[in-house]
């Protein structure tokens, strides 16, 4: 009796999205994450993240101002994409209306429910690291968690400007990077989700995306 009151708790409360601007963690200062360095050159970021994020399986796209249809067509295509979720990343603004153009029916955000039942979940991101293509995603601004890892196919849009050269960049001053306190979730994503079995079969999409684009937004 008390698991099936414990499971359904936890049922309900996966049901509410994470709270809009609430720092779930404080921030604590620690100087021990130490400074990597690393063989390719890091000069130009939106390069070295591109060749980062695409050596891992995911597809990178330069979107001029004005270029979000034209990417978001490409998606859908790629994939027929019937159903999405958008977070409420701010670098998704206007999205739902383009992907509504192409025929896609967007779900509302209203918790995984939403997201398990598209074919795409597209977000924003508070920052991309380029040495490693990664791209993080934080609960608070995008309203939930789920968006990027449950659907089969995941875009996100990464202003440049919100590149970082390297993971130190980010560990290393988080109080900065988060100046109202870690979300309840942040999450790296770093190329389709992938995973090795004893016999070293290595299989993408098993818990998470199998297929990851990024939009790398460009400034006007």
């Amino acid at each position: 009796m008390e698991r099936a009151a414990f499971l359904a708790r936890l049922r309900q409360r996966l049901q509410q999205p994470a709270p809009v601007g609430h720092a779930a963690h404080h921030i604590e200062p620690y100087s021990g994450v130490a400074a990597a360095a690393y063989r390719r050159p890091l000069s130009d970021l939106a390069a070295a993240f591109t060749e980062e994020a695409e050596a891992l399986g995911a597809r990178v796209r330069r979107v001029r101002p004005g270029g979000l249809p034209a990417f978001l067509a490409e998606v859908v295509t790629e994939h027929g994409i019937r159903r999405a979720v958008v977070s409420r990343d701010p670098e998704t603004a206007g999205a739902p209306s383009h992907l509504e153009a192409l025929g896609v029916a967007v779900s509302p955000w209203d918790g995984p429910a939403a997201a398990a039942g598209a074919d795409l979940g597209l977000t924003g991101a508070a920052f991309g690291i380029a040495a490693t293509g990664s791209v993080v995603v934080a609960a608070d601004r995008a309203g939930g968690r789920s968006a990027s890892l449950l659907p089969p196919v995941h875009a996100a849009l990464v202003p440049v400007g919100s590149l970082l050269a390297t993971p130190a960049d980010l560990w290393r001053d988080l109080g900065r990077r988060f100046p109202d306190g870690l979300a309840s979730q942040v999450v790296v994503i770093t190329g389709p989700s992938r995973t090795g079995d004893i016999e070293l079969v290595l299989v993408r999409g098993v818990h998470g995306p199998g297929h990851v684009w990024v939009g790398l937004l460009e400034e006007a």
